[in-house]
């Protein structure tokens, strides 16, 4: 039988010896391999450090225009304490922002590297001067700022306002020459998180209330309102006096209405309706008679008792006085006849 020895189904040779299966190696008694223990980080030399961030600075001043310039700025900024490079990084900065400030238009990525790096002036406690020149120059960017750009909110912070009432209050900036700057930085601030915008809340106020400009500041907007940012310290002091002069009355502190009181109140002088429910405590409307018209008409007599004889209503001598009679005992005699003596009178 002729079989086929690349057909893996045909039967194989009896005659052909099977290899012997090798037992596996104990991988027990293998001794381990010892783990290499990393070795700590080198920090970096200061002088080396240094050496690179004034050799960048120098390609910055060389080339002022360029996005990497920008970028290379923000970078350098964490050496800003050394002594050697603060001054490099000042001269550098000064020549790259006013390079930026000429270009026509600047790209999202340039425009984004800007605010940081603004961000990152902001925090220099001093030169001032130079700081405040740059911003004024960036800020008057037909391109700069607006509602089209958008910043993390890590560089959202209230120094931009703070540093814009400065430039404002010292004429860095005018109020009518820059309006269009000024409405392009409230659109951009209104692209803020409500965090961030309510952090600078006051600020926010003080521009609104020493520079008036409604069609600049009513562009920045908060979640619970559509104006511009309210004077919340002039409406906390109005509700304050209005609750001394007067107080605050709440709907707990209203007295309980009385289920039994009646509908409508009696108009003034209107006689009492017989069988009415009386209001406890509610004064009598004035002419207003109370009781049924037969005591009433005792307390008349009663009145005239010192009368003359003769006159209507007067008592005879030694007679029954009139007032003898309790006013909630029966009644002697009709009263419709008209208010005769209740005692004859003498002869």
């Amino acid at each position: 039988m002729h079989t086929d020895p690349t057909d893996p189904t045909e039967p194989t040779d009896p005659t052909e010896p099977t290899p012997a299966i090798e037992p596996a190696a104990d991988v027990t008694d293998a001794p381990a391999e010892p783990v290499a223990v990393a070795e700590p980080a080198t920090p970096p030399d200061p002088a080396q450090e240094r050496a690179i961030a004034l050799d960048a600075l120098g390609w910055c001043r060389e080339h002022p225009s360029e996005e990497t310039a920008v970028e290379t700025l923000n970078a350098v900024f964490t050496l800003i304490r050394d002594p050697e490079v603060r001054p490099a990084w000042i001269a550098a900065v000064r020549v790259v922002v006013l390079a930026i400030a000429q270009v026509p238009e600047p790209t999202p990525a340039l425009h984004a590297h800007m605010t940081v790096l603004v961000a990152n002036l902001l925090e220099l406690s001093t030169d001032s001067a130079m700081v405040d020149e740059l911003l004024a120059a960036w800020l008057r960017h037909p391109k700069s700022f607006g509602s089209l750009h958008t910043t993390p909110a890590a560089f959202q912070r209230e120094t931009f306002v703070q540093r814009l009432g400065d430039l404002l209050g010292w004429n860095a900036l005018d109020l009518h020459r820059d309006r269009d700057a000024l409405r392009r930085f409230a659109e951009w601030v209104n692209t803020w998180n409500p965090r961030n915008k309510f952090r600078s809340r006051r600020a926010l106020q003080a521009l609104a209330r020493n520079f008036p400009a409604s069609d600049v500041w009513s562009r920045i907007h908060f979640p619970s309102e559509n104006g511009p940012p309210p004077n919340r310290d002039r409406d906390r002091d109005r509700d304050r006096d209005r609750d001394r002069g007067q107080g605050r009355r709440h709907d707990n502190d209203r007295p309980a209405a009385n289920p039994a009181a009646p509908a409508a109140i009696a108009a003034e002088g209107a006689p009492a309706v017989e069988g009415a429910p009386v209001v406890e405590g509610a004064p009598a409307a004035e002419g207003a008679a109370t009781g049924d018209p037969t005591k009433r008409k005792r307390r008349r007599r009663r009145r005239r008792k010192g009368a003359k004889p003769g006159e209507p209503g007067a008592t005879a001598e030694g007679g029954a006085a009139a007032e003898g009679g309790a006013d909630d005992g029966p009644d002697d005699g009709p009263d419709e006849g008209g208010d005769a003596p209740e005692a004859a009178t003498e002869g």
